[in-house]
């Protein structure tokens, strides 16, 4: 029986500068490391962001990501300060508020602030 979701994993170009957008500049914390395995994982609270290095990097051929975020309008000026690259600007609906991320390898992921 499938109990639930482990891993999404995003194919990247540099696992090095990968591991430094998630983690420096997202602030989120690296769980693991293998070099020579060119694979890393991003702990991400309920669910990991795996990161594998890989010539099939960036684009559509990956799935979609949301991350949860409280005072996004905050999170999004913290990050731009840190040179993070968003797509468009904030889009309020019925549920809640997103922004789209932009990642080195252009993998592109939302950040969403849960409405009242």
């Amino acid at each position: 029986m499938i109990t639930g979701i482990e891993i999404v994993t995003f194919k990247v170009a540099d696992l090095g500068r990968a591991c430094d957008f998630y983690g420096n500049k997202l602030g989120l914390k690296l769980a693991y490391r293998d070099d020579a395995a060119k694979w890393a994982e991003i702990d991400g609270g309920a669910l990991h962001l795996g990161l594998q290095q890989s010539d099939e990097a960036g684009g559509a051929r990956n799935p979609f990501l949301s991350f949860s975020a409280d005072d996004l309008d905050g999170t999004v000026t913290a990050l731009r300060g840190r040179g993070v690259e968003f797509v468009g600007d904030i889009v309020s609906s019925d549920v809640g508020r997103t922004i789209t991320v932009k990642d080195p390898d252009g993998n592109q992921f939302e950040l969403f602030e849960p409405g009242d």
